[in-house]
């Protein structure tokens, strides 16, 4: 008798442990799935932030970047940052969300056209059906700087 008992409370106990390495991978799976939909919000709202300042004319070929302020993201930190398309006429924006510091960003773009003010400042207005998740960019070189 006592021999089943010890048993029983032996098939038990590797069925607890089975089931605890179960709850600690799900654990890490919905951990790292949440600080991945805070990234891409801080993203979201980064370019949607960016497609609504009116900021100094960007000149040159390079990325220009800003911090959002700190109010405007969830938790973590988002920026915008913007330059020329290889398409005359055409900004490209692009959100960078980060959920946790040291993480890597998420990214989100969004072509638009600019329009100087008399004031020197630049007005972007985005292009319809112009958000991607991706950079709609030919060279691969010109997403990554």
């Amino acid at each position: 008798m006592i021999l089943s008992v010890m048993v029983m409370m032996g098939l038990g106990l590797i069925a607890l442990n089975s089931l605890q390495q179960q709850l600690s991978a799900g654990l890490a799976l919905t951990s790292s799935q949440h600080r991945f939909v805070i990234a891409w919000e801080n993203a979201s709202t980064a370019l949607a932030w960016g497609a609504q300042y009116n900021g100094k004319v960007f000149t040159g070929s390079d990325w220009q970047c800003q911090a959002v302020p700190a109010g405007l993201v969830l938790s973590g930190q988002g920026r915008v940052c913007v330059r020329p398309s290889l398409r005359p006429d055409v900004f490209l924006l692009r959100g960078e969300g980060e959920g946790v510091e040291g993480s890597e960003p998420v990214m989100q773009f969004q072509q638009a056209s600019g329009k100087k003010q008399a004031d020197g400042t630049m007005v972007f207005i985005p292009l319809k059906q112009g958000w991607l998740d991706f950079c709609p960019e030919t060279n691969e070189l010109i997403c990554n700087g």
